[in-house]
């Protein structure tokens, strides 16, 4: 999956430490990228766009739609844009991994269905797409906080979090190795 996710940003021409755009990766693939405010003018409803932008927001965030051959992304545009580029990326993630449409979105009960294994593996594939372990590494090394990691790579305070965890116990381990403070 690293390999992948590196394949594909030398594809647009990027270094490991610099950002990603999603819209600019899914445009490279032929995937379009919809809001859902942008699909009320292909008469989404607008009760729909409502409930999902207001009293909703947290529960959808993003799907990657299969249209014959072609996929679609379409996101929740409500969500704060950091969200919305990881959002994008792991749709992306479930694509690059070719994961099957095997199962219903929303199931009978309007939760939603999914195949926690895919879902790991997109989450693993939108934190290498968006800040690739060498990336993360080098800025732990360099002792950049959360906030540096998710403003160099326009994600959320969380997400460079998340994907910083790991890299920090390497570089303290390094650290500790070599007697660097």
């Amino acid at each position: 999956m690293r390999e992948v996710a590196q394949e594909e940003r030398a594809g647009l021409g990027l270094a490991d430490d610099e950002p990603l755009d999603p819209h600019a990766l899914a445009a490279e693939h032929g995937i379009p990228v919809y809001s859902l405010t942008d699909l009320l003018e292909q008469d989404l409803p607008p009760e729909t766009h409502e409930h999902f932008q207001t009293a909703a927001t947290d529960a959808w965030s993003a799907a990657l739609v299969p249209l014959g051959a072609a996929r679609i992304i379409v996101e929740n545009d409500a969500h704060a844009q950091v969200r919305r580029r990881s959002n994008i990326a792991h749709e992306l993630g479930h694509h690059f991994l070719e994961h099957e449409f095997d199962a219903v979105i929303l199931g009978s009960d309007h939760r939603r269905q999914f195949n926690p294994e895919h879902e790991k593996q997109a989450t693993f594939m939108s934190g290498e797409l968006l800040i690739p372990e060498q990336a993360a590494r080098q800025a732990a090394k360099q002792g950049w906080d959360d906030q540096q990691v998710a403003s160099r790579f326009q994600v959320s305070t969380q997400f460079a979090q998340m994907r910083m965890a790991g890299a920090r116990v390497i570089a303290a381990r390094t650290a500790k190795k070599y007697g660097r403070p």
